[in-house]
């Protein structure tokens, strides 16, 4: 008997050979033709050609019109004393401005302590534009931004803001202007700074307000159980976004067409998303969905399958991967199978359209195949932001077209998804292990406890861990010994515990605790509300700020806890069942 991550399709080996090149380079070709900006007129097309193909095959399809608020750059330059300009690149989120004149200041890498130094100026930063720096350098009281870059300008969106603002969160938008110039311009800036102050004018023009956008999800039903997997990924792009993500449309169009004539095989049923409003809205499409299906999300998603910039050329390296600790093995296993190369399982970063964590579903992928390792400023950045280093030079920029694509990389790429499509619809035995994540929390908490030390008590919090993750191996070691012939009401018994286990470590290892939210699009560490415990050797014991943390982090262990108790639960009833 075998592990249930260890699962393969019989269907596999016959629906692979059925790839094909043509097919998936012809909806790259007819995507990426276009370009598709979030509500667009290119992007409607774009949906439009999904919605024939997905009906030509068969898949029941579902297409609305959402609002959401979205931003959509325009134009950015500075003039320079002596009447020249630059031209620059402005974000989604900057704020506009006609004609910002203020002085210069080099803040070099844009760490707050130098951010404060060119408070009620404009920050000369240097590396790509993102949310955390855009945000620290409004904090520390910065006028405006000035991103430097190496070779390419690369379109970013700047706010923390995950999907539609809330009254909680709109204080957050941006209200400062920010765009980014090339290295060439910004050694031409330094230059001027090192002969004196500079003064120059910044202009950004930038359209940001509600709109409609369309939002897609087509439907296989599963025909032994009420259960899905979400596959997902986003239609609108930067300029025409070949890669990004023309091809992941394409891979999830051949998917959908490769099941739908298997699909009386389908022990479960499979969605296909595909949203807008991730681009220029911070993930607006995905959030909304979590938003108005999170109960069906939670009762009934077993996994999130995303997919995004397949098919690069040059992308050979499949050796890490991203996925909840939860799916790991499995997603491991597939990219072996398929690929021949060893996987590494790395935790998600707080970007892509991760937007269910808070539903408590199960993740896997997000890029897939990357470019060899290499040290650049944009491999270097990118490993910041998602944790992935395998980035092309294109990503992002106008330069995002057909000829960037590789059909023999792309044909694999959706192999990849193919099979791991496969296995999450049909094992008997959902292929979720979570010992991984039970240790992570371990090594999480045993960190925390050392930055604490005798000022606060984590003891209780890593005993129900430890307990946790013994009981979770002699769940692993009694589901190896599950027959698949057992009968169907066990079966969904031991199928409905492993999903309990997965709604209650997800939320704990990837949000801040609110399950009906969005988290911020920040880093976001495991066991976000006890990383106080790290604040507490700075802090004099006697202080507000020591007490105020104590008291925070007293009610988090209580969170913490209440889960582990609860998985705890969860994990003896499996045992029960043995």
């Amino acid at each position: 008997m075998t592990a249930s991550w260890e699962y393969r399709d019989p269907l596999e080996p016959a629906l692979s050979k059925e790839v094909s090149s043509a097919t998936l380079m012809q909806h790259v070709r007819a995507i990426g033709a276009l370009e598709r900006e979030s509500g667009s007129p290119g992007e409607a097309q774009a949906f439009d050609y999904i919605e024939r193909a997905l009906k030509s095959y068969g898949v029941e399809v579902e297409r609305r019109e959402i609002e959401a608020y979205i931003s959509l750059p325009q134009e950015g330059r500075l003039v320079l004393p002596d009447g020249g300009e630059i031209e620059g690149l402005t974000h989604s989120f900057s704020t506009s401005v006609d004609a910002l004149d203020a002085e210069v200041v080099d803040v070099g890498d844009g760490r707050l302590e130098d951010m404060r130094r060119a408070a009620g100026r404009i920050a000369l930063v240097r590396g790509l534009a993102s949310p955390g720096r855009a945000w620290a350098a409004q904090q520390a009281g910065t006028v405006g931004q000035i991103f430097v870059l190496m070779d390419h300008l690369h379109n970013m969106i700047v706010t923390t803001i995950w999907g539609t603002p809330s009254p909680e969160s709109a204080w957050r938008i941006p209200a400062m202007p920010c765009l980014s110039i090339l290295g060439a311009d910004g050694e031409r800036l330094r230059a001027l700074l090192a002969r004196g102050p500079l003064r120059l004018r910044m202009k950004t023009r930038v359209r940001t307000g509600w709109m409609p956008i369309p939002h897609l999800v087509a439907e296989l039903a599963g025909r032994r159980e009420n259960r899905f997997v979400l596959f997902s990924g986003h239609v609108d792009s930067w300029h025409y976004g070949a890669m990004d993500n023309g091809t992941a449309n394409a891979t999830m169009l051949e998917v959908a067409r490769l099941l739908s004539g298997r699909r009386e095989a389908l022990r479960r049923g499979i969605r296909f998303a595909f949203w807008s409003g991730h681009s220029h809205g911070r993930y607006a499409g995905s959030a909304w969905y979590a938003d108005h299906a999170w109960r069906e999300l939670h009762q009934r998603c077993v996994l999130h399958l995303n997919v995004d910039s397949t098919g690069a050329r040059g992308a050979t390296d499949y050796s890490v991967l991203h996925a909840t600790e939860d799916a790991q093995r499995l997603a491991e296993a597939v990219v072996g199978d398929v690929t021949g190369q060893k996987s590494r399982g790395r935790r998600f970063s707080r970007a892509g359209d991760q937007s269910f964590w808070g539903a408590g579903v199960p993740s896997a992928f997000m890029s897939l195949s990357g470019l060899p390792k290499q040290d650049t400023e944009l491999s270097r950045a990118m490993e910041r932001l998602v944790g992935s280093a395998g980035f092309p030079w294109w990503w992002h920029t106008k330069d995002d077209t057909i000829d960037k694509i590789d059909p023999d990389v792309l044909v694999l790429d959706t192999k990849v998804y193919l099979a791991t499509a496969l296995r999450w619809l049909n094992a008997p035995l959902l292929p979720l292990d979570h010992g991984r994540a039970a240790q992570s929390l371990i090594a999480e908490l045993e960190t925390l406890q050392a930055a604490a030390g005798g000022r606060f008590d984590l003891s209780p919090v890593l005993e129900g861990a430890r307990g946790l993750a013994e009981r979770l191996e002699r769940v692993a070691a009694m589901l190896v010994h599950v027959d698949p012939a057992t009968p169907a009401t066990k079966l969904e018994a031991i199928n409905r515990g492993l999903m309990r286990l997965s709604r209650i470590l997800v939320p704990l290892a990837y949000t801040s605790g609110d399950r009906f939210t969005h988290d911020l699009a920040l880093p976001m560490p495991p066991l976000a509300g006890l990383q106080r415990a790290r604040e507490l050797a700075k802090l004099d014991s006697d202080s507000d700020a020591f007490k105020f943390a104590r008291a925070a982090l007293v009610r988090e262990r209580n969170r913490a806890l209440h889960a582990l108790d609860s998985a705890a639960s969860a994990a003896d009833e499996l045992l029960e069942r043995s």
